[in-house]
């Protein structure tokens, strides 16, 4: 009798290597130093937040400097005059009972009325004896 030998099969398991990514427990070491660069990056963050609130002030405030120089033109233009410090003349006139203002510019009359009670009092002269 002849005896066949049966030819073995290889195994029908095929290995691979390949990287997950797993939980893994720190060290106490890598911790602290975790600990080190967050407070560290926190220290940053409020340094940025308080640079931008200082750049959003400066802003605003040449922002408001703009505005009211807008504000002040847009005035001019439209009610085209401005008010001026004027030397102006003021006179009580006694024989009229009337004051008026004149402005030493043009010469212009700014404004007449009547005299007020006290404007009508006048200082008497005297004599020194």
């Amino acid at each position: 009798m002849v005896t066949k030998t049966k030819k073995q099969e290889p195994p029908k398991i095929k290995t691979t290597r390949e990287t997950n990514f797993l939980k893994c427990q720190l060290t106490l070491d890598e911790i602290l130093a975790a600990g080190d660069r967050l407070a560290t990056a926190i220290d940053n963050l409020h340094k940025l937040e308080d640079e931008k609130e200082s750049v959003v002030k400066s802003f605003k405030a040449r922002e408001a400097a703009v505005e009211a120089e807008i504000t002040k033109d847009q005035l001019l233009v439209r009610n085209k005059y401005d008010f001026r410090p004027i030397e102006c003349e003021n006179t009580l006139d006694f024989n009229t009972l009337q004051t008026y203002t004149v402005r030493l510019d043009t010469n212009e009359e700014t404004m007449r009325r009547n005299m007020t009670e006290d404007e009508k009092q006048t200082t008497l002269p005297f004599d020194n004896e």
